[in-house]
């Protein structure tokens, strides 16, 4: 089941974010990550729109979108490979006509991910804190014929 975050949800949404950034993007020291767990639960995810998937009352992936950008998406590193993060983000698309969101370029299973869910390439650029090449994406919804 998908649902709305809640706030006692959020130590557990950033445990599977440290876990998840650290296995993702092992090209960045994991002591970056561990030094933003305190401001992703009190700053980012309270401030977000954060869909949980919750499986047998576990949550075990999260979507988080601030409007149409897509700020997050995590699946617990256990469970990966099964199409949890397509089924979140098959319910973003179902919430939102556009989608943006910019991704780490050298995670290329991410990357991937974004192409065949639809997500064109629209840019690159160097985020800031990393120095790290991202690539920017975005989805849009298709009109319907008419």
């Amino acid at each position: 089941m998908i649902r709305s975050a809640m706030p006692e949800d959020i130590p557990l949404l950033v445990d599977i974010w440290l876990r998840a950034s650290r296995q993702a993007h092992d090209f960045i020291p994991a002591g970056f990550w561990e030094a933003r767990a305190e401001a992703m639960a009190r700053d980012y995810l309270p401030a977000a729109e954060v869909h949980v998937l919750d499986i047998g009352s576990r949550v075990i992936g999260f979507a988080a979108l601030n409007d149409d950008h897509l700020e997050a998406l995590f699946v617990d590193p256990d469970v990966q490979g099964y199409g949890h993060g397509s089924r979140l983000m098959a319910h973003a698309m179902e919430r939102r006509r556009r989608i943006t969101l910019c991704v780490y370029s050298r995670n290329v299973r991410a990357v991937s991910l974004y192409r065949r869910l639809g997500f064109q390439v629209c840019g690159e650029g160097e985020d800031p804190l990393t120095g790290e090449q991202e690539t920017r994406m975005q989805w849009t919804r298709q009109p319907a014929c008419e």
